[in-house]
């Protein structure tokens, strides 16, 4: 039987800045005593916080301030009057409009130490890179780190638990990519697998919007030149060779050189790329594809050894093209 979760229901950030400020304020000294599981538990939370920066945490908590959108930041936790932790709060969303560094500014001109601020880039669900918000000089603190928090609190709090069940339940879709069945696989499970082959192909996914209601994509392998660039792109179940090309006079032209480039080179290779179903003629062409289902799988269970294998033939096909700009 499933039990109905609080946070099934509560999945904006606002409901996510409320359980961390909740959290945070657990940490306070005076509930050290009557509430020892509950303090426990908030005080390694923030520890963490400061972890995750290398410094080093305070001997002792002597008072800790929480405030919720506190000139527009989603979660200020002062602790011991002197170190402001500012943490921006993010589920599906990123960061926009320049909003980290305007709110670390903020904190700056109050006249805290800036070594004594602590940037917290805070995502529950995932995204393929951030950079960003590291050279904004935010430390990302992610699901995994959260959830290391929150399993080890043993006590019977049932917001608390509630919660910890909603991240585990996200992060167990997200791992799902390695045991359900190939045509079973849901969005979460495609964002495992492009995390975990994330590393290996030094590529970059994301949500792409089209009218056909987009797809989560996934690209890598990028040559070519600023007249012409090659990659590789996955479209969840397409494997596709793409061609950039900004000048509209030339897109039909490269188009055509660079599906015969590759189709020639993948049939030597024993490799299936045939043309796409239509040809387009935009910035961004899809000059081949692969032939049917691109994962290997054993049992209808993606084999993901073989499916880097598959990738890196492709990488081959391309590579071996580079003089042919």
């Amino acid at each position: 039987m499933k039990i109905p979760n609080l946070f099934s229901y509560a999945t904006s950030e606002l409901s996510q800045d409320a359980f961390i400020c909740w959290l945070l304020e657990w940490a306070s000294p005076e509930f050290r005593n009557e509430y020892p599981e509950l303090h426990t538990c908030a005080t390694k939370f923030v520890k963490s916080l400061f972890s995750i920066h290398k410094k080093a945490y305070p001997t002792e908590i002597n008072k800790v301030e929480v405030r919720k959108q506190d000139s527009n930041i989603d979660v200020l936790c002062i602790i011991n009057e002197e170190y402001p932790i500012l943490i921006e709060d993010k589920t599906s969303t990123k960061n926009h409009s320049d909003q980290l560094s305007r709110y670390l500014n903020k904190i700056k001109d109050r006249s805290y130490p800036e070594e004594k601020i602590f940037p917290i880039y805070f995502k529950t669900e995932d995204q393929a890179s951030y950079k960003d918000a590291i050279e904004n000089g935010y430390a990302p603190y992610l699901r995994s780190n959260f959830l290391d928090i929150l399993t080890t609190y043993q006590g019977k709090n049932s917001i608390l638990i509630d919660y910890r069940n909603h991240l585990q339940s996200i992060e167990d879709s997200v791992q799902s990519f390695k045991s359900l069945q190939i045509d079973k696989w849901h969005w979460y499970s495609w964002i495992g697998f492009y995390k975990e082959i994330h590393d290996k192909l030094d590529g970059n996914w994301d949500y792409v919007p089209n009218p056909a209601g987009g797809f989560l994509g996934y690209w890598w392998n990028f040559q070519g030149d600023e007249i012409c660039e090659q990659y590789l792109q996955l479209e969840q179940g397409k494997f596709c060779f793409k061609i950039w090309v900004k000048d509209k006079n030339e897109r039909s032209h490269l188009r055509s050189k660079w599906h015969n480039l590759i189709q020639n080179k993948s049939n030597e290779l024993g490799f299936s790329a045939i043309t796409p179903e239509r040809f387009g003629n935009g910035e961004y062409m899809t000059v081949c594809v692969f032939d049917g289902e691109y994962r290997v799988t054993n049992e209808g269970i993606l084999d993901l050894e073989k499916t880097i294998q598959r990738f890196r033939l492709a990488e081959k096909i391309l590579n071996s093209l580079k003089d042919s700009e």
